[in-house]
Parts: structure tokens; sequence; C-alpha cells
């Protein structure tokens, strides 16, 4: 079904999946300002400033140690014990005071104090310990006194070039999060002049849209926002908008799932303002990047900061030493390939991927060259006469989808995630399975989830299509390495004992 029938079936696909041949935001930037995609999210911070920090004592116990030899005070294996110990206390400390927040990082002079206030407490639990241990013989009062001022020190000087670092690369526009807010009236007015007052760090506005159910047919925007719930969606789909405030009256139930139904699907961070009274109470920040504008976390972004990084770490070593350790086998195929039916080993096909964008997905051909071909796609099935010889074994045993590794190497797979389904198959279950394209918050891979648990292959009947979206999702909402690692091994031995792979 051509995807403007399927937007005819029900409304809300149409701002959900891709649209072939439609073109992107008519207005790919508001009010001139460009919306080139940040690298850096503001959501990685505070663990810059852990590691800062650490490195910051690490130096500071180098430079002790070489006055010392300088100046021939013995060094013994107890130094070791002060570095750990010391680096612990002062690491548990800042935490329990917030020292590491995106907020205590940009007020380097307000939380000088804090700091020297950490420091000076984590050398006093080290100066009790060692004389409780019967250790402070080992080290003199100068000696002590002489480590403090210069981690101390040194500390504190590190957060003042952090904090000229991150101002960089903000007004280079490196570094930052773009956030717009769905709603219009009241309730946008009270959250921008809010806004306005308490200007977070890193976080900037570009706008609000209009979410009125009967505006998504085209009609024309009132109120003067920046575009309606069609033109956000397109901003997302462009990587242009890192998080959505939904700025709505909290009495309109209909309207709140309405929307929170489209938005699930997008792979943003969601956030909820509070009603219109709650901006004249007292309210205790709950999200560092939004300081003290009164927001809820609603959907969170899966995969993101620091794990979206070790995934593609993950993804592209892994990838390229098993490449390196198949590469015979690659070699094998792609000749039995050429020499069992005519075509090209590599068959190239449209998918779908991460946040609905379109990518050539790569594998050995293992159907006749002419049917592989076919704008129209089914799943094949056992005995599919469309399926070469070659290609019965290849399929069976998965190495059809080998080629995926260089998709990984690309980024535009992971090894593991979502199976990216064709893009007529996106058509049809997009109609009919509930948060089908919540699938597409994360990069699609070679193996996933639902394919560990029995899902893979034909999908016949619709159960089996909604139990592996329902694998997908919590795939994207659980991610970790280690589970990473677990579907990698279990989908090692689900091929040698695969069954539903034709």
């Amino acid at each position: 079904m051509p995807a403007s029938q399927v937007a005819a079936v029900r409304p809300d696909l149409r701002m959900n999946m891709y649209e072939p041949g439609a073109d992107t935001m008519n207005r790919p930037t508001l009010d001139g300002r460009s919306l080139k995609p940040y690298r850096l999210s503001p959501e990685v911070i505070p663990d810059i400033s852990r590691v800062m920090d650490v490195l910051a004592i690490v130096i500071g116990s180098s430079i002790y140690t070489f006055i010392s030899y300088v100046e021939e005070i013995n060094i013994n294996h107890y130094d070791i014990f002060c570095f750990i110990f010391f680096t612990i206390c002062y690491l548990a400390i800042a935490n329990f005071a917030n020292l590491f927040s995106i907020n205590a990082v940009m007020r380097p002079i307000s939380r000088a104090d804090d700091v020297f206030v950490a420091s000076t407490s984590s050398f006093l639990f080290l100066a009790s310990t060692l004389y409780g241990l019967s250790l402070g013989k080992m080290f003199s009062k100068y000696e002590l006194l002489t480590l403090f001022i210069i981690i101390t020190t040194l500390i504190i000087s590190e957060r003042f070039l952090m904090y000229k670092l991150f101002v960089y690369l903000s007004s280079n526009n490196i570094m930052g999060k773009r956030i717009a807010v769905l709603g219009t009236g009241a309730q946008w007015k009270n959250f921008d002049d809010r806004f306005k007052t308490m200007t977070p760090f890193f976080v900037y506005l570009i706008g609000n849209f209009d979410c009125e159910q009967e505006k998504l047919k085209g009609s024309i925007v009132k109120d003067g926002a920046d575009g309606d719930l069609n033109d956000l969606i397109r901003l997302v789909r462009d990587g242009k908008v890192d998080d959505i405030v939904v700025a709505l009256p909290w009495n309109d139930q209909q309207k709140f799932k309405y929307i929170m139904g489209i938005l699930t699907d997008l792979p943003v961070n969601v956030r909820l303002t509070t009603d219109l009274i709650g901006y004249d109470l007292a309210f205790r920040p709950v999200m560092d990047e939004y300081s003290s504008i009164p927001v809820f976390d609603v959907v969170s972004k899966p995969i993101s900061g620091w794990s979206a990084f070790f995934k593609r770490v993950e993804d592209f070593v892994l990838s390229i030493i098993i490449i390196i350790a198949i590469s015979p086998l690659l070699f094998i195929i792609a000749i039995l390939i050429k020499i069992d039916s005519p075509g090209p080993v590599i068959f190239k096909q449209k998918r779908l991927g991460f946040n609905n964008n379109i990518f050539d997905i790569y594998k050995f051909r293992s159907m006749f060259d002419d049917v592989s071909n076919s704008t129209t796609l089914r799943q094949a099935t056992r005995f599919d006469p469309r399926v070469t010889r070659v290609g019965r074994f290849i399929r069976s045993t998965s190495i059809d989808e080998l080629p995926q590794l260089f998709n990984v190497l690309e980024g535009t797979m992971s090894l593991v995630g979502p199976r990216p389904h064709a893009l007529s198959h996106n058509e049809e279950y997009g109609r009919q399975v509930r948060r089908y394209f919540s699938r597409h918050r994360v990069k699609p891979g070679i193996t996933g989830w639902a394919q560990v648990n029995g899902l893979r292959g034909e999908t016949e009947v619709l159960e089996k299509m909604e139990a592996r979206v329902a694998h997908d999702i919590y795939y994207a909402d659980n991610w970790s390495l280690f589970f990473d690692f677990k579907i990698l091994i279990m989908t090692f031995i689900s091929v040698l004992f695969q069954k539903n792979a034709y």
C-alpha cells in the first residue's frame, strides 16, 4: 500500500514513517539560525569532570613524587595507598556534593570553596587513617601539607580550564542540546518566561510548535508558532532536535494520549512541563540540563551520551576483527554465488534505519537476480522457488547476512539491534502494529533480541510481528554492553541450531 494511502487510514503514520519522495522540512532553519546537529551532548560533562579531577590528582601526585626525588625524601610503597585512598574519598564526597553536575562545572568560581572542602575532607580522612594504622611516621606533616596544596590547586585550576573548554565547544556549535516546545497559549508562555529567566547551560530553545489535532492536515498554524507537529517531527528526523518539551494543559487526557503515542516513536527525550500552577510554586530541579525549569522526564532517548560512544566502539572493533577472521569464507562464498547463478554477488536493498533514515543494506545474493531486484518484496518461505541452491545454504546458516559487517563499519547498522525490514513491510506493519516505528529509535542490527528468542524468519501471523516489535523495544529501553555480548553469544548458538531461516 502506498504511503499516501497509509496516511489516509491512519493520519498519525504520516509523521511516523518515511514517505518515499517526501521533501524534508520546508523550513530548514528557524529565524535564519543554523540547525546543524551537535557532535557532543552535554550529558557527557559529569563523566568528563570526574576523569579530569582524577587526572589532576594523578598529576599532583606525580609532581609531589618528583619534588620528593629532588629533595631526596624517601619514597615508599604507601604512597600508592595514599593516592588510591584519597581519590576514592574525594570522588565520593564530590559526588555527594554534586560537584560533577553541569551547574557545578559551569560555575567554577562559586563552587571553588566546595571543591576545597571536598579536598580538605579527603586529606583529613587520609591523615586519620594513616595515624590510626600507625603509618603516620611514614609521612611528615610537611609532606602531607605539600601534597594537599599541590592536588587542591590543580583540581581547582583544572576546573577553570574545563569551564573555558566547554564554553568554547558551546560557542562553536560543537556541544549543546536543542529543545523544541510542543504547545501554545498560556502553557507555552509560562515555560518560555521561565526559560529566559533561568537560561540553563547548553540548552537552546529553537521554538514552539502547534499540536492541535485539527491542524495536522496542513492547515495554517496559528498563535505565532514556529510550525505544527508535522514540522517538528521532520526536524527530529533530520537530527535537529534533541529534546521535546510538551507544554499542554494536564486536564486534556485525550490529546495527551494522542501526542504521546506519536512522540514515543521518536529517538529523542520527551519532557513534560508542570501545569500552570507549578510555575508559582517552589521547585527542586530534577534534570541538570534544565536548571530550575519545572520539567519531568517522560520518554528517554535510548543509547545516548557515553552509551552511544561505547556501542560505536564495540561495533567498530568487533566488526573489524570478525571481517579479518572470516575473510577466506567471504571469498569462497562469493565464488560459489557467481558460479551458481548469473548476477552480482552482493545484493543491495533500501531499508529503513535509525530515525527512519533510508540506507542500503548489503547481503550475499541468495535469490535469482531478476526477483532480487523486484521493487515489491515478500518474505521468503520454506522451499521458496526464488532462492538459489547456494542461496538456500547461506540463508539457512545466516551466512548471507555477513556483508552487513560493512554496514556496521559505515555506521548505518550495529552488530546488535532490531532487524531492518523492507520498506514495503514497514508500510504494511506500520498500519497494524502499535509502536512499530519505535524500533527505529536505535540503529538496526545484524542480530537482535527478537532473533535470539525465536522470532526470526517468516512472520506468517501478525502476533509474531507484534512479539518481534515488543522484543525490539525492550532491547532499546534496556541496552547495555553486557546485553549486547549476551545476544551475540546467543546468536552464535542459535545459528547452529536454527530451523526457521529460509
